[in-house]
This record gives C-alpha cells, sequence and structure tokens, in this order.
C-alpha cells in the first residue's frame, strides 16, 4: 500500500528529505505530506487549523489520493505520531493498512498552558517558535550527532515555513484548540504497527514511551535505532528506511 508521511509539530514535508528518496528507490509510492497549519499548506480562507480540521484533511487527502475503497499506510514522528493515531483510529483496517511510530508522541494529550491563553498573549507565545534561538536549541536536543546534523542549514530549513505570512495564526487556532488527544485512541488500533526509536533520543525517552506502545497496541513490533536521536528518519534514514520497506513488505501489511 502507499505510505503517508506525517511531519512532527511546526514542522513540513522537508522533514522527509531524506528518507523519502530512500522510500521511493526501494520502491515504495510514498507521500510526505504537510498537516494543514504547517509546512506550506493553504493558509488563506481556512475557518479552522483545529486538530480535528488537521484530521479531516488528512482523510480528505486519503479520500482524494487513494479512493473510498483502497488501502494505505501512515508514518507519523514526533507529534506526527499523534496525527497518524487520529489518523489510523478513525479509518482502521483495511483502510489504514499499517501504522509506524518513529519517536512518535501518543500519550500525551493536549498543549498544556497554551490552550487557554487569549488570542493576543497566545500569538506572542507562537512568535517565540520561529525564532533562530529556539530552534537552534531545538536543533540540539534532537540529534546523537550534533556536530553533523544540528547545523545552521538544518535551522533554515526547519524554520523556512513560519515565514509565511498567516502562519502564527493557524498556530495559535491550533494551540486554542487543545491539540490532539490520541491517548486513548492507542489500544483501539488493530492494524499492524511498526515502532522505530532512537536509542539516544532525548526529547522522548524510549525505554517509557516505545515500550508502552508495544503494550498497548494490539499487533506491534518494536525496532531500536543506534546512535540516534529524536529524528531517526534525518539522522540514520537508510536504516530507517530499510526497517519501513522490511515491515511494509512483510506478511502483516496486505
Amino acid at each position: 500500500p502507499p505510505l503517508i508521511l506525517l511531519h512532527g509539530f511546526d514542522s513540513s514535508c522537508l522533514e522527509y528529505r531524506r528518507i523519502g528518496p530512500e522510500l521511493a528507490e526501494q520502491g515504495i509510492d510514498t507521500y510526505a505530506v504537510d498537516i494543514l497549519g504547517w509546512g506550506f499548506t493553504q493558509l488563506d480562507d481556512v475557518t479552522s487549523f483545529s486538530a480535528d480540521a488537521k484530521i479531516q484533511a488528512l482523510k480528505s487527502f486519503v479520500k482524494s489520493k487513494f479512493g473510498v475503497h483502497s488501502s494505505f499506510c501512515v508514518a507519523g514522528a514526533s507529534l506526527g505520531g499523534a496525527a497518524a493515531i487520529e489518523l489510523a483510529a478513525a479509518l482502521s483496517m483495511p483502510t489504514c493498512a499499517g501504522l509506524i511510530l518513529i519517536d512518535a508522541q501518543g500519550f500525551v494529550d493536549g498543549v498544556g498552558p497554551m490552550a487557554l491563553l487569549p488570542k493576543p498573549l497566545a500569538k506572542i507565545g507562537v512568535g517565540v517558535l520561529r525564532s533562530i534561538p529556539l530552534r537552534n536549541m531545538a536543533n540540539q536536543m534532537s540529534y546523537y550527532d550534533k556536530e553533523k546534523f544540528a547545523t545552521d542549514d538544518a535551522q533554515v530549513i526547519g524554520r523556512l515555513h513560519c515565514l509565511r505570512e498567516g502562519w502564527s495564526d493557524a498556530m495559535v487556532s491550533f494551540m486554542q484548540s487543545g491539540g490532539f488527544s490520541p491517548s486513548s485512541k492507542v489500544a483501539t488500533i488493530t492494524s499492524p504497527a511498526l515502532v522505530l526509536w532512537g536509542r539516544d533520543d532525548g526529547i522522548l525517552d524510549g525505554d517509557e514511551f516505545a515500550n508502552k506502545f508495544v503494550e498497548e497496541l494490539p499487533n506491534a513490533e518494536l525496532e531500536w535505532i543506534a546512535e540516534c536521536g529524536h529524528v531517526p528518519h534525518l539522522e540514520q534514514p537508510k536504516v530507517t528506511a530499510s526497517a519501513i520497506v522490511s515491515f511494509l513488505t512483510s506478511d502483516k501489511v496486505t
């Protein structure tokens, strides 16, 4: 089945710039999709960028691209994992033939105090998210090999979409919607699942969260990615792609 790749919080499809070609070369029909309100999606004439609106947009993408009776697989990294969980839970088997979680957030619901801020204050708050110092700090936290990967180029690519007009309003809309609520949906997903986790993730503790996914998902397997931080698809793209291809071409995924 075709594979949809969902990026993390306030990121873009460019997050899959290294693994996308690896998957395509191995014959996987791959779609790196921007989540509504992030990346380079439409920002004008959209009434809501809430968590629900994001999932509705993804469901519409699936329907328009693959049809109502075709199956697909979905992979989500970090907060994109929450979106992938919600999409897989909404469409379930046989439509969602497989779920891949990459250092995914699945057991933390909402966005915290930001959901309660008045819009003017929330807009000031989200403005910090596009600052160069914060983006550099996020890069430092994301990688195991910081010298090789936490570069100025990585910061520029990760921040590029934030400079679009309408970005801050879209972000505030999402924050005030309360964010994703995936935790209660994890155990309901019957699709076969692959959990991939960077062994040296400094953002989400794999010993806690990766194992919890395996415990709660009815049909899941776990694979650790060595010498890797929070973003295996960027830091170890060949190894990560190989694990994904093995999963997608196995008897589990039909």
